[in-house]
């Protein structure tokens, strides 16, 4: 890889991480043969140790390299600055995955770190039952019975003013933007640094290397211009997708706004996970895609035994008696007519009947489990977002075995931790936009933190114009969790994990073509109250 190549990852891993860097710390960077595991390594320090740095220098750099190359304690390096943030650099070892004891001879657990912070935990907790404690649930957000559009021209409208200024409002929240102005009232002149807020329309790269930028907002349009000698922000701007509302610092030369940066509305730095006051866990799957022929159901029946304790070593067993929740991120079914030739690759072929199959596997999971479960694309309900439960005239043995059926997108709290999720249809969107492989879903997810908005793109996956935007991310979770790309994903950003469950599905014909290898029949155990997060494998 080349080193501007290196430098351009680097500087990413930065910013999704939440902070900015001086063009020094850049320079400091390139002179290393590994500048991205360096910066990793330096925000893993900064998370762990400091409560108030911004912004990464080239002292940062520099003071992180030379501890481990001359065994000094952080103490004794002349910065006194960095000494306060972080301290005793040298003493900390990575987290890696390991892989624990199987619980049987095709069933295996492995702990995941599942952001830059350190979220494993030392030791094992006591015993713990969750079937002798009550659930606490709540719904925080269910869009089902709130649609209201009706799809004319004018709804059209109101649906992106409305997206346009709840995103505006977050902006206004973060305490650290002054001097907005509107399109229609920029003063002009270098020595006039404004801020404006607008909904990107069109985003395009010149030949000579700039990006042209065209933002509305409620009353006018502009044309922006970031410079191709403005490299960190060039690099940076790769993530701007179409129709995401976005805040740009600079100033106006005729009529056209030259940007000197520009900011995401993005969640705080720093901020307070809620945490479950009990050790109780949460199951994570989706895309069960019953009635598929490439459904596995020798390794469903797995997970359920597992649930019931029937199965596993002492230590898996324990971690199963703490399960207290599942929560599945839709396509429970494969569904009917979705694609074509599709009744090839079904062998239930009625889609009352597929949701009858569901049921009788679902119905396996032990009574103390509360089970929460969304649509996806392949479920019988509205194709555009969001999408309401799924309706109990198709689902109705679901419904009789006791599942809460929420819409898509939701957001529940249980034992006092926030859930966003989103079955994900947006993230193919989001990767064939910008630079983010479609085997890292999580990458893809940060993307959608950033801009407060789980489908930001209009035009490709179908958005319902609504009065209100209920896909913008108002209120930041502890978890969002997603399915749809079949891939099991884990990471974090600025204490939010992000999951995505993967499948019950085998490689289809169509994920074949495209060149798609699942990870299916892995589900995600996560602890509420410690964050240690557990992938199993029942495949």
């Amino acid at each position: 890889m080349q080193a501007k190549d290196r430098i351009k990852r680097t500087l990413k891993i930065i910013l999704e991480a939440g902070y900015q860097v001086t063009p020094e710390a850049l320079k400091a960077f390139s002179l290393y043969e590994n500048p991205e595991e360096l910066a990793k390594e330096l925000i893993s320090k900064i998370e762990e140790n400091s409560e108030s740095i911004i912004t990464i220098d080239n002292k940062c750099v520099n003071v992180l390299e030379e501890s481990f190359e001359t065994g000094k304690e952080i103490e004794e390096v002349e910065t006194p600055q960095i000494k306060n943030q972080i301290s005793e650099i040298t003493k900390s070892e990575k987290v890696t995955s390991k892989i624990q004891e199987a619980i049987n001879k095709k069933t295996e657990i492995q702990e995941l770190d599942t952001s830059n912070q350190f979220l494993l935990t030392q030791g094992r907790p006591k015993r713990y039952l969750a079937k002798d404690v009550d659930a606490r649930f709540e719904v925080i957000f269910d869009p089902t019975g709130r649609m209201k559009g009706k799809g004319t021209f004018e709804n059209f409208i109101n649906y992106f003013r409305d997206r346009y200024m709840r995103i505006y409002n977050i902006f206004l929240k973060r305490g650290d933007i002054e001097n907005i102005s509107k399109f229609s009232e920029i003063p002009k002149g270098k020595d006039k640094q404004i801020k404006i807020i607008g909904i990107v329309t069109s985003i395009q790269k010149t030949k000579s290397g700039n990006i042209l930028i065209e933002l509305e907002d409620l009353e006018s349009t502009i044309k922006a211009i970031i410079f191709e000698k403005n490299s960190e922000v060039i690099s940076k701007a790769e993530y701007i997708m179409l129709d995401q509302v976005i805040c740009l610092d600079g100033y106006l030369s005729n009529d056209m706004f030259i940007v000197n940066d520009f900011l995401w509305p993005d969640i705080p730095v720093k901020r307070e996970r809620n945490k479950s006051d009990e050790p109780v866990c949460a199951a994570f799957i989706s895309d069960t895609h019953f009635g598929s022929k490439e459904f596995l159901p020798d390794s469903f029946k797995r997970f359920t035994q597992w649930l019931k304790g029937q199965i596993g070593d002492e230590k898996s067993r324990e971690l199963a008696e703490r399960v207290k929740y599942l929560i599945i991120a839709g396509d429970i079914v494969d569904g009917i007519g979705i694609y074509p030739t599709q009744e090839e690759d079904l062998i239930v072929t009625n889609i009352h009947e597929q949701y009858e199959l569901a049921a009788k596997y679902l119905a396996e999971i032990p009574e103390h489990i509360k089970t929460i479960a969304i649509p996806g694309g392949h479920d019988a309900t509205r194709i555009a977002l969001p999408q309401p439960a799924i309706p109990k005239e198709y689902a109705e043995p679901l419904y009789e075995i006791g599942i809460e059926m929420l819409g898509d997108p939701a957001q529940i709290r249980t034992h006092d931790v926030e859930t966003l999720i989103y079955h994900g249809e947006s993230l193919n969107d989001v990767m064939a936009a910008i630079p983010i492989h479609q085997t890292k879903p999580h990458e893809a997810m940060i993307e959608l933190i950033k801009g407060r908005h789980l489908n930001p793109i209009y035009g490709n996956t179908p958005i319902a114009p609504e009065p209100q935007d209920w896909l913008v991310i108002e209120r930041v979770p502890d978890i969002v969790h997603c399915g749809h790309m079949h891939i099991n994903d884990t990471g974090g950003y600025r204490g939010v994990i992000l999951l995505n469950s993967g499948t019950f599905q085998a490689q289809t014909s169509y994920q074949k073509s495209m060149g798609l290898e699942p990870t299916p029949a892995k589900p995600l155990i996560l602890d509420l109250q410690s964050y240690k997060m557990t992938q199993l494998d029942f495949l």
